[in-house]
């Protein structure tokens, strides 16, 4: 009988525990809690900061990372840039010389690498600089083979190379000339070309002007290079290589363009006192009345104000009215004179217009002259 009653505990005991089991089972699964402090980002997006200096140098130089240029360092400018985790090779260099070394970038941290020691014992370098006088065409300069950049007349090319012999080459026109130079540290090295382009290359006299048209000191350029400037009746006499040119001459935003072909020995004459007058009808802030109406005592006119240039002016005139009137007492006729002054803030390169009234006082029946600008002035 005990036994029996043991068994039966057993069997129930069993049965509990089983139960619970299976109702923990269907419980869900506790939620995951992200952690939500500062998360590191993906390993592709991990970056650093890296700083290039090149201390007292004193040279353009051109920086290269993992053999990609991207830009230059200035004479006491620092260089820097965002770059992926990991090791990059940085070099930067003068010409043809270079120097470089290996960075190991961590995320969140900035890198500093410094190579003015290294350039000032390593690239001895030296001031070079190419002229070409006031010779008008196109040149291009290279060096050692390399472009460096095209000539202005009047304004030098200055360059820094390294120590050593390099050879300079200008071409204009498919003629050549160049020269071999000695580059030393700390010694200005100066080349000018323009006599000897000038022998080399034909030419032909050219003219620019702007006949009557009202205007002082206008710009010219010759194939974009600025080759001087033309007054009213007073052009521009000019000396230019054989070929094609395009010759330009601007008023504020405006350019007007002509096309020459230039031949030895002859003179080719270029006149833009047509397409100025039709583009820019005035050179400098203007008034001027477009309209006026008598109507008893009173004048209606309207005065339109113009702003070529590309600056905002405050402009002011004043202006006047010759008129007669029959006086009421005498019933005899009276002459007078009435003027106001007008003030108006002009937006630049634009014009409006804008409506007024003069009461012409003393009598009636009045005859009125033209009303006309007596002065006007701007700032």
């Amino acid at each position: 009988m005990k036994k029996t009653v043991i068994f039966a505990l057993i069997i129930v005991v069993l049965g509990i525990v089983m139960t619970a089991g299976c109702v923990q089972s269907r419980l869900p699964p506790p939620p995951v809690i992200q952690n939500q402090s500062n998360q590191t980002p993906a390993v592709g997006l991990l970056s650093g900061t890296l700083n290039i200096s090149t201390g007292s140098f004193d040279s353009n130089v051109s920086v290269f990372i993992d053999n990609k240029s991207v830009g230059e360092i200035l004479p006491g400018k620092l260089f820097s840039t965002s770059l992926k985790e990991g090791r990059h090779t940085v070099r930067i260099c003068l010409s043809t010389s270079c120097e470089q070394t290996d960075v190991e970038i961590k995320y969140a941290i900035t890198t500093a690498v410094d190579f003015g020691e290294r350039l000032t014992k390593n690239i001895p370098h030296g001031p070079l600089m190419v002229s070409i006088g006031d010779f008008i065409g196109q040149v291009t300069l290279s060096v050692d083979g390399d472009k460096v950049g095209d000539m202005t007349p009047g304004k030098p090319f200055n360059l820094t190379l390294k120590e050593g012999l390099h050879t300079v080459k200008v071409t204009s026109s498919g003629v050549s000339e160049e020269q071999d130079v000695v580059i030393k540290s700390g010694k200005e090295t100066i080349v000018n070309f323009g006599e000897r382009l000038s022998q080399s290359i034909s030419k032909g006299a050219l003219s620019v002007s702007i006949g009557g048209y009202n205007a002082e000191q206008l710009p010219v350029f010759i194939d974009n290079i600025s080759a001087g400037t033309v007054s009213q009746g007073k052009p521009l006499d000019l000396i230019v290589s054989e070929g094609t040119h395009t010759v330009k001459v601007c008023i504020y935003s405006v350019c007007e363009n002509e096309t020459v072909d230039i031949r030895f020995a002859k003179h080719i004459y270029v006149d833009f006192s047509e397409q100025l007058k039709r583009d820019v009808e005035f050179t400098k802030p203007t008034v001027r009345i477009v309209y006026f109406s008598l109507n008893g005592n009173y004048l209606a006119y309207n005065v339109e104000w113009i702003n070529p240039t590309p600056h905002d002016v405050s402009m002011t005139t004043t202006i006047g009215v010759g008129y007669s009137y029959i006086e009421s007492t005498s019933r005899l006729r009276r002459n007078d004179f009435a003027r106001v002054q007008l003030n108006k803030y002009v937006n630049a390169n634009s014009r409006t217009t804008q409506p007024n009234t003069l009461y012409l006082s003393g009598g009636s029946n009045i005859m009125a002259s033209e009303p006309t600008i007596i002065d006007m002035n701007y700032q």
